[in-house]
This record gives structure tokens, C-alpha cells and sequence, in this order.
């Protein structure tokens, strides 16, 4: 693809840039290098430039962040020997660029070009696009397949020189293609490139850069113009996909490809394959392969041939041939450039069929040339190095250059050295054309003798002949000087007669004049005129070639002329010795002069030394004394002593020593002696000498300065005269006080070292010392028992208890240890086992034989010289913990498995209990509702008017006729015998309800027994909350004739508390526990009052405060898992306040030995209770359980025959300013929902609906009672919502806890439900719901399992298909298939085929693919499994609400309309359902919006907490 100009970013810049580069950021500060080019990696000296410390190269960084201190202004600067740029981008960027050192000429500007450091070799050429050089290796020189001129015929010799480019204009092998809008962009670019060169001569173009033309049409256009049609190939609108693909691959690739495609291996190539085309682009286009390559193409198509009959994969090769390039000079001839090119045949096979064959290249020319430069290099400083005088470096220097092979860098040379012009003094007015220089020709290759353009002298100052003219600039140059026949620089008669090396046939359109300068820059001894390579051009690869040989020449140069220098230096010290010699005599008197001094020296130095010395005569006067002397001695004064007066400071007990000790001094010539003087209170501190050995030995000696006496070793000697007599004494004295406390340290520390030795061998661990390599040096008897080794020297002995006492498979852990010890040179420690066993007795008296555990620890111990050459360290024997460790292992998996099977079991049980319940709750609810219908049927008659007998009878919900004539004897009883079967079936729904309830009691006990049940506060107002659980009593006490009532104490009111936080959900299931057996126990008795008293207090009731005087019972003994039992709130709860309940009733009452078996599990009151009025005996350990969980208790108060008190408090707290305001709006809308509820219609049904209201009021607290006494039944298509509003419900913390109603206004219509699927195994409880759901009016359909359900899903009116279509259905006659129009799912989960958690996921997964209409489907899980965990993984599946069986029909409308409504709000439904709302009269259904508030306390907290959400 053809990309902008405009486009390029500085990274491409930067990428294709040789100069080494990088980009440093200025923000923030300090400056960082976030970017080098790829040239900058070939330079490891500028890259460790680049990388080090910014301290140790502080002006260059300065420099680059613009610092004012840089004594090199602007945007250049000279350092380490490089020349480097500078350009800000943005003024948050700058991007340095190294150029080689510039060296400075007063007569030229500076020349940029780059030293390279490094040893990957040069850049690439300029040509190509910049990358690292990777060297090739051949196998033999053969290898490489020349193939000279593959274009056009070579010209003939003797035809006329072809003009070449001017070298500043460059190759336009690398030309772009420029758009016109970017030419404001071209001219600024040119400025640039103007101003960088500013300064710079002609001879030194300095870094070649790449010309743009914009006037080379764009490639994509050269690929149109070909005429395609006339080639195999055909026209491109007719290419194979496969030939398509390849070649637009190909295309935007940067690399050099080319296709040879189908039999006739047609050409097609890629822009930069047209740039080894040369002139013979873009007739190649399309050609075969022999007509494009020649010789060249017959050799490729035997190659392509050869992998197709051999199968092969890859075949790679490199060739040397020569591309014809377009003359530089407009009409010119053509030019041949020697390149090489690394390339490789990748075929293209589709269907085991050879379709065409891709040739990669790769240019490796400069890799080549740089081998074969350096190589001649190399070879001539070999040489040069031989030469011991200038002539015969000449001679040398010409000889290695004919040598080189091959010869084609070298086509011409012309050797000159250089002198001094000694007629120059002579004639100093005479007019100059240059400096005073005669040029000597000393050798040429490929000029025959007497040709004009080597003459055997030149004169520079006078002479023009030859390159007179071109030496003289040269002279000028401070690097090689190009001269070039386009510009006439080198003229071309000049050449004519030549005899060319190398390419023969080709003269050399260049030339460089290189001065050798051995020494100083001016300072030329002589000048190598090179002839250039004609097949090259002169880019920077060969410029830097040309570079180093002058460097080469120069310093070979340098070296011979260094050692004639030495010569002369030779020669000029004979004749300095001679002139040394006279002066020694004068020398003699400064030596007599030096003597004197020397002795004022040795004073000096006297002074100095830290010892004392002092010079005394025979009669005991010192007459000489230094300053260490007195220091020492502590002598007062400075001046001489008189008469051993200096014996006042030695101690009174060591004089007499002194005094023995001088006069040995008569009779031997040297005596030794110690010492004590005392410390002068009035003198400054001694002089005090520690030896460094001491602090290595870690000897403390700071507190000798402090002693009041110290030790002296005194040295005395006798100077005599000729008799033998004493002429004077010479004493040194040196303070050894240090010594001996050294001394008496050592024998110190020698004792602690034994009382150590003694303590480790009594020490209960193991005590060892090793050296590195793991061999014991010394160790107490426990670590040889631990290690069960028998004890020995380990100096005679060598022991290596880690490779052979340690456990094979911990070798490499103590390994690693120790060294990282001594990495560290830290304490380290490891555990590891032995080879030993370790035996013991459990608690059954079993004995244990385990592997031996020990810790060891390592402390390395260093040396004298501070280096670690050992550990030394201790083994504890950690057997034992570690084997107590395993059995708690052991244990706690044994503990968590039998959980695990626990949970099982009871999740097992509680889905085999409640399915059955589920069946009998809906029949007998379906046997209600059927004999209600009856019975106002037979309650109502038809009556005698006309417009009663015209109306047609009425006929029962199974269709039959109820014409029948009954008389009213016969009505009475038939309406008896339907309220019987009503009471009948009410009963069975009665006992299913308590069986539920024993099923969550029994899952309760199972989450109390495995601490798993968890306390959510939330904010509530505990009035309401008290109300809604008597509402749910309320038929119940009206049918058993009890008086049901509420107290609010004042100490409530006095508090003024509306909202609390605490659990409702636990708080209600207590109070309905303690309801249910209140009016169990009282409906029987003479007085029948059940009331409810609510108070509250800031302080923790007790006995004494209750005003029932209950006793409370003691808090379990139980401990609670992941809370505090004394403080079970969450944090940052309010202030607490304890809320008190009272529940009681005027039944029997309790005799004091049946109030001590209440609230234990499974235990009732007395053994008679169970047979009167059933239970399980769980309600009240239940209840007291949960208050205690809520840091409350539960107490008692009762007398047989007057009724019992039944008073339980928990701890809430204050709820925050927020979570109250939430609750009263929450509060306020469900005011509003339930005054629209009670306008609507009522149907009265008289009796009826007060029994179904009764039988349903235990289990659910959301029917609606009208002032007449009859129940409220909305729609069946619209959503209630009345004890989930009033009742904030239980749910795990961090889920919502605020519910705001989402009906958007009370008015509004409610949602559509017109079809059901159920998905449900069970045969009875698919039958029973499908006949309830469509007796109201519904339309249902019904599936076996998931996969059935999935099936059942494409044939309704939600499902498009992948197409888009209308749901899937196939037109068959004509006719459309009539759709299920489909609302909602009630999924079962346990199914066999495919559970309905995966079924729930495959259908989300549909709706994402967009393969179901109308937005989400709500989807109900219908279950047995009660657990939250098991609730939560079925809204994780992606179902939106979890309906606990047994439920009852009103049950489960009320959560479809719920459900329903809370999808059709969050956006993910409506379309597609407002065709109807079933079949039914919505008006005619029951309904009843309740559910059990005592479902194992999770039921209705999980339902109302997603619905919050």
C-alpha cells in the first residue's frame, strides 16, 4: 500500500538512519534515554557512553538537557572523541546523533564523520535500509556465483568513457515518491541538510544521504501500466485468490521479493526488488524467468525445478553480480555496480501442487566488501611493520598494494613522498603557487613509465603538471580529497593510456588523494593517489575504508619515524654523558652542602617517629631528647635533663631495674629493658601505637589511653671511643602498653574459647563448624547422634555429614543455602531430613519411626582478611513438631471431608423431602380452589328474573354443566360436604407447611451445627417488622377465637427510635417460632390472649431489669466461626441499642422441671407435648441459638395454669444518616403500592377466601386484606410487591440492602406474561404446575431436561437463528408454524440429561451471540436445594431470581411478575410480549404474593436481596 509522506514518523527516520542515534526525554526530570536506532547497537563504545552513570560524563549530559554551563554552545559538541548533534523536538525531547571526530583546520570547516569503536563492522550502505550486519559463513570461496553483467552486454573495449553521476548527487537506487502537498516539507528539509553541511568543502561531501526525487511515479501505478494480458498470467482481474494474496503480500513488504509464478515461472516483484533491477525496470514485469535473469534465470529454474520433483522446502544461495544502473549524467551510458545478494526459493504449494516460488533477497554487498578491505588492511600492516627506515616503508607500502587480490578496490595508485624544497630559501620573491614541496614519485601500479600524470618530481611551489594542482589542496585537506571527472577535478586526458587493474575494461571515474601525516597535522611526508573502484560507488562504507588505510599509512608511518628519532636520541646522550662528566665537580660541593642538611633532617625525622629517643653522656644527663620521648616518658619540660632526672617518672618498683640496666652498659655494648611510668595528670595523652592486626582480631583497646601506668621497652646502646670508654648513650623508648593488654586479651579469650567448647558438649542441639565444600570441622557429641555418625577427630577424619547424613532430595535446598549465606553473608536457616530416624510413642501407646527433621542454621565466619571461608551454626531437632504438624494435616482433612459428606447428605434429604411437599402443597391448593368455585356456584343460584333465566348456566372449570336442579335440603348439604373437603384439604396444605417447616429447621441446625450461618444488619423499623409477623398469625388467631396483640413499652418511645440495624430475617424467625407455639399452646385453654411486647434499652437487659422477671438462659458453650460471638455486628456499626421482645400467652404455663428441658435440640417440654401438639422440639434451640449469634439471649417465665412469658433481646445499633434515608423512601413507595393495591378490585368469596387465606397465612405474609374481609388478588401479569418492600431482606454483606421500588409510576401498565415454559424431570410436579399455571389463564409448555428445553427454545417466537430469521420454523405448505410466545422459564436445576445450570448458560450464551429476540429471558430456578451457596451458584449461571420449593401457585405468580418486571427495567425485555396476556380472565385467578418467612432464613433474604439489586 502507498503510505503518505506526511505519515513518517522520527522512529522510521531514526530506523533507517546509520548514524548511530537516540532520543533522551526531558520530562521529568532528570533527562532518561528512551529510544536507541539499531546503528547505535553496532557501536558498543558510544553505547556504554550513552548507558553509563550521567555523572561520569557530566558535560555531554549537560549539553543534551541545555545546561548554560557548556562551554560548547548551539546544537553541536566535540566529546569523547566524537562530534555529536543536538535537535529539540517539542521541547520535551531531543535527539542526539554521533558523528566521527571532527578535527579542526584554519583552513577548512570541520569534516563529520564517524569513528567506529566497535568490532561489528561498518554501517550499511546508505542505499539499503539500515540493519545490523550479520556475517555469512561459506564453505569455500566458490561459493559465491559471479555473474557479470546479467542486464546488457559489457560495452566494448575501446568504446568512449561513460559519464558518471556526480558523487554529491548520489545513487537514485533509494528514491522516493513524494506527494505534492509535502513539498513545503521537501524545502525545509533541504534547509536542514544545508545547515548541517554549512562550513564543509567540497572534497568532503561528509555523510551521504539518500535524494528524493518526487518525480518517480508511484510503484502501485508501474503495476497497472503493465500489460498484463499479453503475459501467461493473463489480465489481474482474472488472477487466482491465491496469486492475489501472495503478490499484495508481497507488495507491502520491504524486503526484496519477487514471484515466479506458474509453469513458465512468470516475474512479478515488489518495489524493493526494483531497485536490483537496475535500468531493466519495469520491463522485467512479467517476463519468464530465463528472459529476466539470462544466465542467471536458466540456473534459478533448474533450482525451482529440482524442489518441485524433490519436495524440497527452502533453498538459499548468495551471489556476486553486477546491477546496470542509469547514468548519473543526463545522456550518459549505463554504469555496473558490483553487488551481492544473499537469496532463497520458498515455494508455493496448495493442494500438494507447485503453484509459483517466492525469492527472498537480502543484500549483503557491504558485509563482503568490508571482509575483503580489511583483509587487504590487515595484510599491509603486516608488512609495513617490517620497515625499519622510510625509504623501504615506501617500497613496502607499493609492494603490499600490488599484492592485493583481488585488485578491484585498487585500480590505480601513485606513490609520492614528500621534502622540503631547498631552492625555496633562494628565491623568496619568486611568485608561489603552493607550499615549498618537492614531491619524489616512489612507485605506481597501472601507469606506464613517462605518462603525464606521474611525473618523478613535482614541484608544488612552482610546478603544474600532473595532480600538482590536487597535491596542493590535499596539502590544505585534514582528510583524503576526492577528485572526480563529472566535475573535471580529475581531468580526463590525464587517464588516457592507463592500464587499469582489476575490471579492466572499466576506467576509474574517481579518485582520493590521501596525505600522510605521521606526526603533526601539516606536517605531510607523503601523498597515495588511489584510483576508486568503478563498479562502487563512493558511499560510506568505501569512504571509511579509505579512512582507515590513510590512518594506517600514517601510523606505520609514524612508528619508522619514531625510531629514527630514537637513533638520534642515541647519539645525542654519548655526547650529554661527556658534558656530565665535567659537571660532576661542581656537583661535589652541593653534596658537602646536602651532608649538613641531612643531619638537620635526621632531626627533623627524630621528631617524627613514634618512638622516643634521646642522647645521654656517662654521668646520666640527657642532652638530646624528642618530642615521643617526652611524651612517653611523661617527663615535664623540654629542654635537657639533669642527673637521671627523668627517673621521678618511673614507677618506685621498676627504678632500681633501670638503674641495673645502664650499668651493664660498661661492659656490653647493647641492653634491653621494661618498664612502668605513671601518667601525668597535667601532660597530654602518650603516644599510643595499635597494630592493625589487632582491630582485625577484634580487639578492643580504646581503654588504654585511660591507664595510669603504662608499659615501656627500652633499647639502650654505648657509643665508645677508641679506649673503650662511653662517649654518649643512644635509648629508644616505645609504648608497648597496647601489646600487653593485647596480650593479656588473647589469654582471655583463650579461656572463654575452652568454657565454650565444655558448653557445647553438654548443649542439647546439635553444634557444628564447616568449611564451604561441606567438611566438618569440629563438632559436640549431639550433632554426631543426630547425624548417626559415629564421633572421631575431624582432623584426621574428613567427615561431609550434608552429602552423606542428608536426605538426598534436600541436597540441593542446603546447596542453595549456603550460598546464598555466602552471597548475602547472612545468617540463614533451612530444614532438612536425615538419614536418621527419629522413634516415639503416641498417646495409644503406638510407637512412630519418621525421618529425622532438624533446623540448621548457618553464620558465616570470615577470616583475617575478611573473606568467608566457613559456617559454623546449630541443629534443632524439629522431629517431633513436624510430625504433629502432619496429623493436624491429616485431621483437618478428615474434618473437612466428613463436611463435605455432610452437607451431601442434608442437601440430599431436604431435595427428596421438599419435592413431594411441593406436589401435595399444589394439589390440595388445586382441590381448594375447585371446591371454592363450587361453592359459590351452589351459594348463588340462578335467579327468576328474565334476564337470569335468558343468561346461559354456568359451568364449572372442567366444563360440566351445573343446570342440575338441587333443592334446598340438598343445597345445605352439599355445601357442608364442600366445606369439609375445603377443611380437608386445608389440613393436608397444613401439615405440608409444617413438615417444610422441620426441613428448615433441620437445614438451620446443619448451618448452626457447621458455623456457617452468617448475621446481615440492615436498617428496619422493628415495629413494622413485629406487625408483619403478627399479620401472618392474624387468620390463624381469628379461627382459633385467640386475642392476637402488640405492646410498644414506653422505654421505646422514649428513645425515639423509628430505624435500627439488625438481621430481620433471624429476628422474624425467632418471633414466629415463639408465635407458633404460643397459639398452639393457648388455642385450647378458657382464655385465649397472645400479645407481643417491643421495648428497648442503651444497656444489656438482665433479670432484674425485665419486667417480666424471666430468667435468661447461659450462653452456649459453642464457639462461632469467622466472628466474634460478643460481637458479631459488622464494623463501623452505630451506637448499639438492645431491643427486647416479649411474647406471651395465657396457655397451660410450664412446671419448673419441664423449663429445664426447653432450648436444648431435640428436647420438648415433656414427653406428652409431642403427642398433643407435634414438633420436632428444634423451634426454641433454634431461637436461642440465633439471639446468641445476635449477642442477645433468651429467657422464660411460667406458671402451670396461668401461661408462659417467653422474652429474648439482641444487639442493634443506630443506623447511619444515609441507610435511613433510604429506608423511608423505601418505606413511603411501599406505602403507595399498597394503598393501589387495596383501590383495585376485591372478589368477594366470603368464607372460602377466608379459609385459603388462612391456610396460606403461616407461610406467607404478602396477601392483602380489604376492609370487607376478602383478599386482593391483582392480575396475574402484574408484579407485587408488599412484605418485600416492608421487610428489607437477609442477604450476604457487600450485596445491596436498599430496595427502591422500579415502577416508574403506579399507573403504569404492568408487564405481559403470556407463555411458561417449565423445565422440571419430575412427571407429578410437571404436571401439577402445568395445570395450576394454565387453569390461570396461561399458556405453558413443558420440557424433561435441559437439552429438551434448548430444543423447545427454537420453536418460539424469542429465537432468530444465526440467519436472522423468524425464530427458525420452516415454511411447509405454505404456511408459517404458529410460535410459542415465550416469557418466561422456570428452570428446574437437578434434571438429568443436562442440569438446568448449564442449560441457563447456554441460553445466556444465546443471547449474547444475538440469537434471541426481544432482549433477556427471565429465568426462574425452581429447587429444592435451599443453601445461599447453592442459590448464588444459580444466579452466578445467569438465573434471575431462586423460588425454594414447596411453594404455592400465588407463590410463584407473584415472583414471575417480580421477575419479570425487574428484566423488563433493566432493558432486557419487552420486545415480542404484548400480544396478550394469555388465555385466562386476569381478574378471575388467585393469587397470592406471599412466601415463608421462616424458609431457612435464606430463601426469602437471597429473593428479596436480588431483587434490590
Amino acid at each position: 500500500m502507498r503510505s503518505s509522506f506526511l505519515e513518517t514518523s522520527i522512529i522510521d527516520l531514526l530506523e533507517a538512519d546509520p548514524r548511530p542515534s537516540f532520543i533522551v526525554a526531558l520530562i521529568p526530570n532528570p533527562p532518561t534515554v528512551v529510544y536507541t536506532n539499531p546503528a547505535l547497537g553496532d557501536y558498543p563504545a558510544l553505547l556504554e557512553l550513552v548507558t553509563a552513570a550521567k555523572e561520569d560524563n557530566g558535560p555531554l549530559w549537560e549539553w543534551i538537557s541545555g545546561g548554560s554551563t557548556v562551554t560548547t554552545a548551539g546544537p553541536f559538541l566535540s566529546y569523547s572523541n566524537t562530534y555529536w548533534t543536538r535537535s529539540v523536538v517539542n521541547e520535551e525531547m531531543v535527539v542526539v546523533g554521533a558523528n566521527e571526530q571532527t578535527e579542526t583546520s584554519t583552513e577548512g570547516p570541520p569534516t563529520i564523520r564517524l569513528n567506529s569503536t566497535g568490532s561489528g563492522g561498518p554501517h550499511e550502505s546508505i542505499l539499503s535500509t539500515p540493519r545490523r550486519i550479520r556475517p555469512v559463513e561459506f564453505a569455500a570461496t566458490d561459493t559465491i556465483i559471479e555473474i557479470p553483467n546479467l542486464e546488457k552486454p559489457a560495452t566494448a573495449p575501446g568504446s568512449p568513457a561513460r559519464p558518471v553521476q556526480a558523487l554529491e548527487n548520489r545513487t537514485k537506487s533509494t528514491s522516493a515518491i513524494v506527494p505534492a502537498a509535502t513539498k513545503d516539507r521537501l524545502a525545509l528539509r533541504a534547509e536542514t541538510v544545508q545547515s548541517l553541511s554549512l562550513g564543509r568543502s567540497a572534497s568532503d561531501p561528509g555523510w551521504i544521504l539518500p535524494d528524493i526525487d518526487p518525480e518517480e511515479p508511484f510503484f502501485g501505478d508501474v503495476i497497472d501500466s503493465v500489460d498484463w494480458a499479453a503475459t501467461p498470467l493473463g489480465p489481474q482481474k482474472g488472477w487466482s485468490d491465491r496469486l492475489e494474496q501472495t503478490f499484495n503480500q508481497i507488495l507491502v513488504d520491504s524486503r526484496p521479493i519477487a514471484l515466479y509464478w506458474g509453469p513458465d515461472y512468470i516475474t512479478i516483484y515488489n518495489e524493493a526488488y526494483s531497485k536490483l533491477c537496475g535500468s531493466r525496470h519495469p520491463e522485467m514485469l512479467g517476463m519468464t524467468v530465463e528472459d529476466a535473469w539470462h544466465d542467471a534465470g536458466t540456473m534459478l529454474k533448474d533450482t525451482m525445478r529440482s524442489i518441485s520433483l524433490k519436495q524440497r522446502n527452502v533453498v538459499e544461495d548468495e551471489w556476486r553480480f553486477f546491477i546496470e544502473r542509469e547514468s548519473e549524467v543526463e545522456g550518459g551510458p549505463n554504469w555496473q555496480e558490483e553487488t551481492y545478494l544473499k537469496w532463497s526459493l520458498i515455494p508455493i504449494v496448495e493442494n500438494n501442487e507447485f503453484l509459483g516460488f517466492m525469492h527472498a533477497v537480502a543484500e549483503t554487498t557491504s558485509m563482503r566488501l568490508w571482509e575483503r578491505r580489511m583483509k587487504m588492511l590487515i595484510d599491509l600492516g603486516e608488512v609495513l611493520i617490517a620497515a625499519r627506515d622510510v625509504k623501504s616503508y615506501w617500497e613496502k607500502t607499493i609492494e603490499q598494494l600490488e599484492a592485493v587480490h583481488p585488485q578491484y578496490d585498487i585500480p590505480l595508485a601513485i606513490l609520492y613522498s614528500v621534502d622540503e624544497d631547498p631552492e625555496a630559501s633562494y628565491a623568496p620573491s619568486t611568485p608561489q603557487l603552493g607550499p615549498s614541496k618537492i614531491c619524489r614519485l616512489e612507485g605506481a601500479l597501472g601507469v606506464p613509465d613517462q605518462h603525464p600524470i606521474a611525473p618523478q618530481t613535482v614541484n608544488l611551489r612552482m610546478s603544474d603538471e600532473g595532480l600538482a594542482a590536487a597535491f596542493r589542496e590535499a596539502f590544505k585537506s585534514p582528510h583524503p580529497l576526492l577528485l572526480q571527472t563529472c566535475d573535471g577535478s580529475l581531468p580526463t586526458d590525464l587517464l588516457e593510456g592507463l592500464q587499469w587493474r582489476g575490471f579492466s575494461d572499466d576506467p576509474c571515474r574517481a579518485a582520493v588523494i590521501c596525505p600522510i601525516r605521521p606526526t603533526k597535522k601539516e606536517n605531510v611526508m607523503g601523498l597515495l593517489v588511489l584510483g576508486l573502484n568503478p563498479r562502487r560507488p563512493y558511499d560510506n562504507d568505501y569512504r571509511q575504508y579509505i579512512s582507515l588505510l590513510n590512518q594506517k599509512l600514517a601510523t606505520s608511518l609514524a612508528s619508522i619515524v619514531l625510531l629514527e628519532e630514537e637513533a638520534r636520541r642515541g647519539r645525542n646522550a654519548a655526547e650529554q654523558a661527556a658534558y656530565d662528566q665535567a659537571m660532576l665537580k661542581e656537583k661535589l660541593a652541593v653534596q658537602t652542602k646536602e651532608a649538613n642538611e641531612s643531619i638537620q633532617m635526621f632531626e627533623a625525622v627524630a621528631e617524627f617517629v613514634p618512638v622516643g629517643m634521646c642522647f645521654g653522656d656517662p654521668e646520666g644527663n640527657i642532652t638530646f631528647a624528642n618530642d615521643a620521648w617526652y611524651k612517653i616518658t611523661g617527663y615535664p619540660g623540654t629542654g635537657p635533663v639533669k642527673n637521671s632526672g627523668f627517673l621521678a617518672c618511673v614507677v618506685e618498683e621498676d627504678r632500681q631495674r633501670l638503674v641495673v640496666a645502664y650499668d651493664r652498659l660498661k661492659s656490653v655494648n647493647n641492653v634491653e629493658f621494661e618498664f612502668r611510668v605513671r601518667q601525668q595528670a597535667n601532660l597530654e595523652a602518650p603516644l599510643t601505637r595499635t597494630s592493625p592486626s589487632f582491630e582485625k582480631a577484634g580487639l578492643d583497646l580504646s581503654s588504654v589511653e585511660d591507664l595510669k601506668e603504662r608499659h615501656v621497652l627500652a633499647a639502650a646502646r654505648a657509643e665508645r671511643a677508641m679506649d673503650g670508654s662511653i662517649l654518649r648513650v643512644l635509648t629508644c623508648l616505645t609504648d608497648v602498653t597496647a601489646h600487653k593488654r593485647a596480650a593479656e586479651e588473647a589469654v582471655r579469650r583463650a579461656q572463654q574459647a575452652e568454657n565454650l567448647k565444655r558448653m557445647a558438649e553438654f548443649a542439647t542441639v546439635g553444634l557444628y563448624d564447616m568449611d564451604l565444600e561441606g567438611r566438618l570441622l569440629g563438632a559436640n557429641n549431639v550433632f554426631f547422634e543426630m547425624c548417626g555418625l559415629e564421633k572421631v577427630d575431624p582432623a584426621e577424619v574428613e567427615l561431609r555429614p550434608w552429602r552423606d547424613c542428608v536426605c538426598e532430595e534436600d541436597h540441593l535446598q542446603i546447596t542453595e543455602k549456603i550460598e546464598t549465606m555466602v552471597r548475602q553473608d547472612k545468617v540463614q536457616n533451612v530444614e532438612v531430613r536425615l538419614n536418621s530416624t527419629w522413634t516415639a510413642e503416641d498417646g495409644a501407646g503406638h510407637k512412630v519411626i519418621v525421618p529425622r527433621w532438624v533446623q540448621a542454621t548457618l553464620m558465616p565466619v570470615r577470616n583475617t582478611e575478611g573473606s568467608i571461608q566457613s559456617f559454623t551454626g546449630c541443629l534443632s531437632d524439629v522431629s517431633l513438631q513436624k510430625w504433629q504438624l502432619d496429623r493436624e494435616k491429616e485431621r483437618k482433612e478428615e474434618a473437612i471431608e466428613s463436611k463435605r459428606q455432610q452437607e451431601n447428605f442434608i442437601d440430599m434429604t431436604s431435595h427428596e423431602m421438599r419435592n413431594p411437599l411441593s406436589a401435595i402443597v399444589h394439589c390440595a391448593d388445586a382441590i381448594i380452589a375447585t371446591l371454592a368455585r363450587v361453592q359459590e356456584l351452589v351459594s348463588h343460584p340462578p335467579c327468576g328474573s328474565a334476564a337470569c333465566v335468558a343468561a346461559p348456566r354456568p359451568e364449572s372449570r372442567d366444563g360440566l354443566s351445573l343446570n342440575t336442579e338441587i333443592s334446598e335440603d340438598g343445597s345445605t348439604d352439599v355445601i357442608g360436604l364442600i366445606e369439609s373437603s375445603i377443611d380437608s384439604a386445608e389440613t393436608i396444605v397444613g401439615c405440608a407447611q409444617h413438615q417444610k417447616r422441620i426441613v428448615d429447621d433441620i437445614l438451620t441446625m446443619s448451618k448452626l451445627d457447621s458455623k456457617l450461618l452468617a448475621i446481615t444488619p440492615i436498617t428496619v423499623n422493628p415495629v413494622l417488622m413485629v406487625q408483619e409477623a403478627l399479620k401472618m398469625f392474624e387468620i390463624e388467631a381469628r379461627r382459633v377465637d385467640i386475642n392476637l396483640s402488640m405492646v410498644v413499652d414506653q422505654s421505646y418511645r422514649d428513645l425515639q427510635i423509628k430505624y435500627l440495624d439488625f438481621d430481620p430475617s433471624r429476628l422474624k424467625q425467632v418471633l414466629i417460632n415463639l408465635l407458633t407455639n404460643a397459639l398452639k399452646f393457648t388455642k385450647s385453654g378458657p382464655t385465649r390472649n397472645v400479645s407481643v411486647a417491643l421495648s428497648a434499652s442503651l444497656t444489656r437487659p438482665t433479670e432484674a431489669t425485665s419486667p417480666s422477671k424471666v430468667q435468661f438462659i447461659p450462653r452456649s458453650e459453642e464457639g462461632y466461626v469467622g466472628q466474634d460471638p460478643s460481637n458479631p455486628a459488622p464494623r463501623n456499626r452505630g451506637k448499639p441499642v438492645f431491643v427486647m421482645f416479649e411474647v406471651k400467652d395465657t396457655g397451660q404455663g410450664l412446671t419448673e422441671e419441664e423449663k429445664k428441658s426447653l432450648f436444648k435440640r431435640f428436647v420438648q417440654a415433656s414427653s406428652r407435648t409431642h403427642v398433643k401438639y407435634g414438633g420436632s422440639g428444634l423451634g426454641l434451640f433454634i431461637s436461642r441459638r440465633l439471639t446468641e449469634l445476635q449477642n442477645g439471649a433468651i429467657g422464660v417465665a411460667s406458671q402451670p395454669g396461668v401461661g408462659s412469658t417467653f422474652v429474648f433481646y439482641i444487639e442493634a445499633s443506630l443506623p447511619s444518616e444515609e441507610a435511613k434515608q433510604e429506608a423511608e423512601a423505601a418505606a413511603e413507595e411501599a406505602s403507595k403500592l399498597a394503598a393501589f393495591k387495596m383501590s383495585g378490585k376485591a372478589n368477594g368469596i366470603g368464607n372460602a377466601a377466608n379459609r385459603r387465606a388462612a391456610s396460606s397465612s403461616t407461610a406467607s405474609d404478602s396477601t392483602i386484606l380489604t376492609p370487607g374481609g376478602s383478599v386482593s388478588r391483582p392480575s396475574p401479569i402484574t408484579p407485587t410487591s408488599n412484605s418485600e418492600v416492608n421487610t428489607p431482606p437477609l442477604f450476604p454483606s457487600g450485596l445491596s440492602t436498599t430496595f427502591v421500588p422500579t415502577t416508574t409510576s403506579l399507573s403504569s401498565p404492568r408487564p405481559p406474561i403470556n407463555g411458561i415454559l417449565v423445565v422440571e424431570d419430575n412427571l407429578i410436579n410437571q404436571l401439577i404446575t402445568r395445570r395450576g399455571l394454565a387453569n390461570m389463564g396461561f399458556n405453558v409448555d413443558v420440557a424433561n431436561h435441559g437439552v429438551e428445553c434448548l430444543d423447545k427454545l427454537r420453536r418460539t417466537d424469542r429465537f432468530v437463528g444465526r440467519g436472522g430469521g423468524g425464530g427458525g420454523g420452516d415454511e411447509e405448505e405454505g404456511k408459517k408454524e404458529k410460535k410459542f410466545p415465550l416469557s418466561v422459564i422456570l428452570m428446574d436445576i437437578e434434571m438429568p440429561v443436562q442440569d438446568g445450570l448449564t442449560c441457563t448458560r447456554n441460553i445466556r450464551e444465546l443471547e449474547r451471540k444475538g440469537m434471541i429476540k426481544g432482549g433477556r429471558i427471565p429465568i426462574i430456578a425452581v429447587s429444592a436445594n435451599a443453601r445461599m451457596e447453592q442459590i448464588l451458584e444459580a444466579r452466578e449461571a445467569g438465573c434471575d431470581d431462586v423460588l425454594v420449593k414447596p411453594y404455592r401457585m400465588p407463590e410463584l405468580l407473584e415472583k414471575m411478575r417480580v421477575v419479570v418486571a425487574q428484566v423488563r427495567q433493566q432493558g432486557g425485555g419487552g420486545e415480542g410480549e404484548g400480544e396478550g396476556e394469555g388465555g385466562g380472565d386476569g381478574e378471575q385467578q388467585q393469587q397470592n404474593g406471599g412466601r415463608d418467612e421462616n424458609e431457612n432464613g435464606d430463601g426469602e433474604g437471597a429473593k428479596k436481596g436480588r431483587r434490590r439489586r
